[in-house]
């Protein structure tokens, strides 16, 4: 009689069958699955591995981010462009410094990224603004207080953030190994500013300084960073107007640079001295917020269109110009009031020799006569004193 459990037994001959597909279908996927985990980034391949090593090689996110036209829709519209140029980052002070991607983006650890927590590029910029913060504590603490933030803060959708004047991914090296600001880096700080405040751009650009810096590279003349600093940029109030004298004297005042293009170095001082700069030191010291009607530099120069004293349009050396200026301020100036004006120079023989020769006159009369009262009176005390010792 027949075992029944012999029916329940699988041949060995459909077991072997079996076997061998297994084997053959595990020969076929094999090779494919080590191609892609070889191209997946390390953070993807081991999850748990990610968690433990932070840091990504910024090859593995190149691999995706070095493709052009990658880019992101946030919620209000706002187009985030994700795409870095490779070259140009590898060429950046943070690519050059071997800086990784995730250094700054501390929160991207693997793939698929987290979820962006903001609404609009500007959110994301003034988010980004943290890890500037890293490595920049003391430019940082500066913006707090500059005008830029006081903006964002009041709610202007337009005011910039760190990245927005840096790009760092981009950002090539701004100072040499002395702290002196690079002849490339001058040139490009009108340029940063023009994004959002182009019709200054114009006309700086057109002006004596901008023409110089521009189209010379002159880098003795200002740039914007030089009147408005450079990250704790105030408010041109009425008290940076005050100031503004100072502002102009970092370069006007400096005797060694002023002799190199032949211009006096006596602005400031020939400017305080007489009414309108003393007037202004007094309102700077007891009332800087209180407005004055008293002129300043920009008020006879310009602001950022200053031009050449020669210059045929607006220059001050001309004297129908000269004339038009005063006029501002004083309604019922002849062609004679401003003759006066000896162009902020200390008088000399070759510079108003008339006022030179007057001024002359009285450093010497003026010691003369006090001199010879002085001797009088010591002369007088000493003959009375003779002749009271006489008994007269």
């Amino acid at each position: 009689m027949n075992d029944p459990r012999d029916r329940r037994r699988i041949p060995a001959w459909l077991i072997a069958c079996l076997i061998l597909a297994v084997l053959m279908i595990a020969a076929a996927i094999l090779p494919i699955v080590t191609v892609q985990a070889k191209n997946l980034p390390d953070a993807v391949k081991s999850p748990a591995a990610s968690k433990m090593d932070q840091q990504v090689s910024n090859d593995t996110c190149l691999a995706c981010h070095g493709q052009p036209g990658l880019q992101t829709t946030l919620p209000n519209g706002d187009i985030l462009n994700t795409s870095i140029d490779a070259a140009k980052y590898t060429e950046s002070v943070h690519g050059s410094n071997d800086l990784s991607c995730n250094s700054c983006h501390t929160s991207i650890t693997g793939y698929p990224h987290p979820e962006l927590s903001v609404e609009t590029h500007q959110q994301f910029s003034f988010e980004a603004t943290q890890s500037c913060l890293q490595c920049h504590p003391d430019q940082y603490a500066a913006v707090k207080d500059s005008i830029h933030m006081q903006a964002y803060n009041e709610g202007n959708k337009i005011a910039p953030a760190c990245t927005d004047c840096h790009n760092p991914h981009t950002q090539t090296m701004l100072v040499d190994k002395n702290g002196k600001t690079l002849m490339e880096a001058r040139v490009n700080i009108p340029l940063t500013c023009s994004k959002c405040h182009n019709e200054i751009y114009q006309e700086y650009k057109n002006s004596v300084h901008g023409a110089s810096l521009l189209e010379g590279g002159n880098t003795d003349t200002p740039t914007c960073i030089d009147c408005h600093s450079v990250h704790n940029i105030a408010s041109a109030d009425n008290a940076f107007r005050l100031r503004s004298p100072k502002v102009c004297s970092q370069c006007h005042a400096d005797k060694a640079l002023m002799d190199k293009y032949g211009l006096s170095a006596d602005v400031n001082n020939t400017y305080i001295s007489d009414f309108h700069g003393t007037t202004v030191t007094i309102f700077e010291k007891t009332a800087p917020d209180q407005l004055t009607n008293t002129p300043v530099c920009i008020d006879c120069h310009g602001v950022h269109n200053m031009t050449r004293s020669d210059d045929p349009k607006n220059g001050l050396a001309i004297q129908a110009n000269l004339l038009k200026t005063c006029q501002k301020c004083h309604p019922d100036a002849t062609p004679n009031f401003p003759a006066a004006w000896m162009s902020h120079y200390t008088a000399a023989p070759d510079k108003a020799p008339l006022v030179y020769y007057v001024n002359l006159f009285y450093k010497i009369l003026i010691p003369l006569v006090i001199g010879f009262m002085i001797l009088y009176v010591i002369l007088d005390a000493v003959r009375r004193l003779i002749e009271k010792r006489k008994g007269a």
